[in-house]
């Protein structure tokens, strides 16, 4: 199992910053270079102030030549299943990739927090992820483990520098609103 986690600052109020990034992703796409596209599949309120979204993301990018023969580029998408909690501005999330099914498991926190005197927005984004390549179909055995590791470091790194790309597209998306037409 891999841990992750990310400080990012965000020159844009909390409100303003929490209330983007949950109702506004689709928005965001033509700022992410890797991603192709965001769909939301389901929105439902909850009782108390949590909303439950699930997004499917569609990847845009290289796979690794290593991993070639065992993930195929189409498959490249994944569910993120959300829950946010108003009251404490916290976001808890899953996400479960469309290639390696069950193979995968990633979940984690993201918390929104002011900063900047209210200007300005703290984002702690963690999470952790576990892979496993035993008994996959068409990879041998003494590959397992260096295809396990390669999947991680991959994945646990493509996480944090989306999440990256997910904040930059944000102050993008909020930057163009407010430019005058």
């Amino acid at each position: 199992m891999k841990t992750f986690k990310s400080i990012i600052m965000v020159k844009y109020p909390r409100q303003v910053v929490w209330e983007t990034i949950r109702d506004r992703l689709p928005e965001m796409v033509p700022f992410l270079d890797d991603v192709g596209a965001i769909t939301q599949e389901y929105r439902q309120e909850q009782a108390a102030g949590c909303l439950q979204l699930i997004n499917i993301w569609k990847a845009d990018i290289a796979i690794p030549p290593m991993l070639q023969s065992v993930i195929d580029p189409s498959t490249l998408s994944w569910t993120d299943r959300a829950e946010w909690h108003d009251s404490k501005n916290t976001c808890h999330w899953a996400i479960e990739p469309h290639f390696f099914l069950n193979r995968i498991r990633c979940s984690g926190t993201t918390q929104f927090e002011q900063a900047i005197g209210g200007r300005g927005t703290r984002i702690n984004f963690e999470g952790a992820l576990e892979v496993t390549a035993k008994d996959f179909p068409g990879l041998p055995a003494f590959m397992e483990t260096a295809a396990t590791q390669a999947i991680e470091s991959l994945v646990a790194s493509l996480i944090p520098k989306n999440f990256r790309k997910v904040t930059d597209a944000l102050s993008h998306l909020l930057n163009q609103n407010r430019s005058p037409n």
